[in-house]
């Protein structure tokens, strides 16, 4: 009975039965071996480079997107605001008697509050301090925790703020305690 043979591969040409493969091929084998396997890594590399250059393109171009959104949505909100530029040029402009000038300072107030409420700007309550709202200016004698003086009203854009209200805030204390 014949030994049965570990090598499973039909003999080379040039190769006898039996023989152990010379090594001549195997190098050639190895040879290739790597010079696909170099080729492959260069492919891969150059695909890399491409899916990178493609992600900062992206990047760019939607910040770009994004800072046109940004000057669109100011330009629109000062064309809304140049109205009582115009209106406070009239009210400077105007003959009017020191009452009728008032009104219509008022009247232009009214106007560009609710101009910036249609926007979505609310003033900041000052009713009892919070440190997320209000920045306290300082202390006096009075109910601990509440608003005693406003110095500057603050305001909120949705859940933003947009300028901390300054207070002046109760200690809880009384003097000459």
């Amino acid at each position: 009975m014949e030994e049965s043979s570990e090598e499973t591969r039909p003999p080379q040409a040039g190769e006898a039965q039996g023989e152990p493969p010379r090594p001549d091929d195997e190098m050639t084998r190895s040879r290739t071996e790597v010079e696909e396997a170099k080729a492959q890594a260069e492919r891969n590399l150059d695909l890399a480079k491409r899916i990178q250059a493609d992600f900062d393109n992206y990047k760019k171009r939607s910040q770009r997107d994004r800072d046109e959104q940004i000057k669109a949505a100011n330009d629109r909100l000062l064309y809304e605001l140049l109205g009582f530029l115009d209106d406070f040029e009239r009210a400077l402009a105007s003959k009017a008697g020191p009452e009728e000038f008032r009104r219509g300072v008022e009247s232009v107030h009214a106007n560009l509050r609710s101009l910036l409420q249609s926007k979505g700007l609310v003033e900041t309550p000052c009713e009892n301090f919070d440190p997320a709202l209000h920045e306290a200016l300082c202390v006096d004698e009075g109910e601990e925790g509440k608003v005693l003086e406003v110095y500057q009203k603050g305001y909120c854009l949705g859940p933003r703020v947009i300028r901390y209200a300054k207070v002046k805030v109760g200690s809880g204390e009384k003097r000459g305690e």
